[in-house]
């Protein structure tokens, strides 16, 4: 069918408008999505940091052997703003004669946001 020389082809200010409001909310929902997603990965890189430093630490202090009931704390040189803080205590069970160590290492970081925890018992 043809169309007459007198009719125009083309879209309507509204028809404009709608199609530029469904592509303004499909970017957003999009932003949205990949800020939401860096936000995640982030977050799974620091948990991955926290866990090899705290086994890295946990580790040291297996190899040198444990000291005397004990807290410390200090930062990692090679991962700046992330925190260490060891807890060791003994911890006896009289019925059974046995003297155990507890060790705790706190990893934080985040300003103190974020943490990870690992704690091992030594029955040497």
């Amino acid at each position: 069918m043809r169309a007459s020389k007198n009719s125009v082809c083309g879209f309507t200010l509204l028809e404009v408008m709608v199609a530029v409001g469904l592509l303004a909310f499909a970017m957003v929902s999009i932003l949205s999505i990949v800020g939401h997603n860096i936000n995640l990965a982030t977050r799974s890189t620091n948990y991955l940091i926290a866990t090899s430093l705290a086994d890295d630490m946990a580790s040291r202090i297996d190899a040198e052997g444990f000291p005397s009931e004990s807290e410390r704390s200090g930062e990692f040189e090679n991962h700046p703003g992330f925190e260490w803080h060891i807890t060791i205590s003994p911890y006896n069970l009289p019925q059974f004669e046995a003297k155990m160590t507890i060790v705790s290492v706190l990893i934080i970081w985040n300003d103190g946001e974020e943490s990870y925890e690992i704690s091992f018992v030594d029955s040497g």
